[in-house]
């Protein structure tokens, strides 16, 4: 190509040029556009999932906290009635000890046959219990006067009154 062509052609390179940077910039612009409007969309979805999970954590995290205050209560209780039975096996124990002092006495024996016999008649059957006391049996009908049985007797005497071993 010759000066003189290149020059004739020159106002028409100019006009394309510049209608091509005409269309890339419109081009650039409407990709700016679609990448803003792409980028508010995708905050807009970031944000409602941080949303959701924000509150799925909330209620998760109150259904944790709900579940370990109960497993706290079940535990507090556990050991509230471990303490109790604690309480109420010492008092039996110990009851189970004075009854068993007391029936060494050989005046107590007689008291205890006495009982029996007045229970039963003077025909009864009267022997030593198991771990200390008297038993008696006449005509199928028996009287239990044993440590074990007597000790349980004065225990269940006591009903309700027990609780205040273990309430303030």
């Amino acid at each position: 190509m010759t000066t003189r062509q290149q020059d004739a052609l020159a106002p028409v390179r100019a006009a394309l040029l510049a209608r091509a940077r005409a269309e890339a910039g419109r081009e650039l612009a409407a990709a700016h556009l679609d990448a803003d409007a792409l980028l508010a969309t995708a905050r807009a979805e970031t944000q409602s999932i941080l949303d959701t999970a924000a509150e799925e954590g909330r209620a998760d995290a109150a259904l944790s906290i709900a579940a370990e205050h109960e497993k706290a209560r079940r535990a507090a209780r556990a050991l509230e009635l471990t303490a109790q039975r604690e309480i109420y096996d010492e008092l039996r124990q110990r009851v189970t000890t004075a009854v068993r002092r007391a029936f060494t006495d050989p005046v107590r024996r007689d008291q205890l046959v006495a009982v029996i016999r007045a229970e039963l008649g003077p025909r009864a059957t009267v022997r030593d219990a198991p771990g200390g006391g008297m038993t008696g049996q006449a005509a199928g009908r028996a009287v239990d006067l044993g440590v074990e049985a007597v000790t349980g007797r004065a225990v269940d005497a006591l009903g309700d009154g027990v609780r205040a071993l273990w309430t303030p």
